[in-house]
């Protein structure tokens, strides 16, 4: 027996080393990443005003072209009637995978701008890379109110036609064309005999009290797929390197989203840490003292907790201040990314994740941005990652690999005891 010890400890070795994944690899190489895959209508950008296609409302998607081809892509926003306004998003579908060792970024820019291609209302931007892959890369913009009376804005006596301009700058992916969904919601006018006039105040952070047992759940893909989360509710769910879910969870008015992240015992997770985001109905993150947060995996049983600014209540529709995008109530977001730089195989990072609804809910019949946002669905133009774009080999190459070791080990063996023997 004791013959077999050079050739078993070499085999291990080798296999070891030519490997180079953890025992629990095989079970890993199964594993995906959920992937945000673009929903909507498939329309391409102008390259020019005059050749903008109209975004209606709901979603829609396109292929953004590679960095310098162009100045920008252009879309035509709806018209609206007077008090009247719309609000769009674009959020870039960037495919982690895509250039693994990578340490530039993108850069997604958006704006509004009026027929004779003037800018009309404040820019937004967004920028990704592999090691700041820690929530959704979305954009939003908003036209204001259509007054005809007004001689500035997006929608004016002077002005009734706005475009929506998105570019792309960076590094990272440079040549590679990446999907963009794209989402208008327009919201209509508000009648002020509807109102109370009492602008709710701004609360100060607030901890949940929620008992509840813990169920199970898997967070969605995307804004369109979120998982509905019940307004008193304690779940579990786990993420994965560049994996993003998201949750919905809906506020009535007079309510206001409370909900509490922990980070689970999974040290050995590939994701480095948990970032958090909570977005409104319009898709706005300015709802809450800070757009995100973050808990490190080794921060086990830590916890962040959330709370919007004030209750929700269409009062706030003249507020000048974030509060303003409370106004709405509908369905609001929670999104848990798993933030990583180089990760090692597809091990999940656990969480538990509190929701609570504080303040008393007001019945009403007042509008609602669409729960549905998913708009006609057309050809996917998302991407799917598995364990076999990168990290990991698949259970077949594991398999053929192995088989290979085993060849050469063979081999080897009948070498070393032929040398054995002619020693003796």
């Amino acid at each position: 027996m004791k013959k077999l010890t050079l050739p078993l400890a070499l085999a291990a070795t080798l296999a070891a080393v030519t490997l180079g994944v953890p025992a629990h690899a095989q079970d890993s190489a199964e594993s995906k990443i959920l992937t945000h895959q673009a929903v909507g209508e498939p329309r391409s950008g102008g390259d020019t005003l005059e050749q903008a296609p109209e975004l209606p409302a709901g979603a829609s998607q396109d292929l953004l072209p590679v960095t310098g081809e162009d100045h920008g892509r252009y879309y035509k926003l709806p018209a609206v009637d007077e008090g009247e306004r719309a609000h769009v998003s674009a959020q870039l579908i960037v495919d982690p995978l895509n250039q693994p060792t990578s340490r530039e970024s993108i850069r997604l820019d958006g704006e509004l701008v009026t027929l004779d291609g003037k800018q009309c209302s404040s820019r937004d931007n967004v920028r990704i890379s592999r090691a700041q892959f820690d929530g959704p890369a979305l954009l939003t913009l908003d036209t204001g109110v259509k007054r005809t009376d007004s001689s500035g804005g997006c929608l004016s006596q002077n002005n009734d036609e706005v475009y929506l301009k998105i570019s792309r700058d960076g590094l990272w992916q440079a040549d590679t064309e990446i999907p963009l969904e794209l989402r208008v919601i327009v919201e209509p006018a508000m009648d002020p005999t509807t109102l109370s006039g009492l602008l709710p105040e701004k609360l100060p952070p607030a901890s949940l009290s929620v008992d509840a047992p813990a169920e199970p759940v898997s967070g969605g893909s995307g804004f369109a797929t979120a998982t509905e989360l019940a307004g008193t509710s304690v779940s579990t769910d786990s993420v994965l390197p560049f994996e993003v879910k998201y949750y919905r969870v809906h506020v009535s008015e007079g309510q206001r989203l409370n909900y509490r992240l922990t980070v689970g015992d999974s040290r050995e997770a590939s994701a480095q840490r948990l970032v958090t985001a909570a977005f409104s109905p319009l898709l706005s993150d300015q709802i809450m003292d800070r757009p995100s947060q973050a808990l490190e995996r080794e921060q086990v049983g830590s916890s962040v907790t959330r709370n919007t600014l004030s209750e929700v209540s269409r009062d706030l529709v003249d507020a000048h201040s974030s509060q303003s995008w409370l106004r709405t109530p509908g369905y609001y977001y929670i999104t848990v990314s798993g933030a990583a730089r180089d990760p090692r195989g597809l091990s999940p990072l656990e969480y538990e994740l509190a929701v609570e609804l504080t303040g008393e809910a007001t019945a009403s019949d007042h509008w609602e941005p669409a729960s549905d946002l998913r708009g006609a669905e057309g050809t996917s133009l998302g991407f799917e990652a598995t364990a076999s774009n990168g990290w990991l080999p698949s259970t077949a190459q594991l398999g053929a690999l192995l088989g290979g070791v085993a060849v050469a080990l063979a081999g080897f063996a009948g070498v070393w005891f032929l040398g054995r023997r002619k020693r003796s």
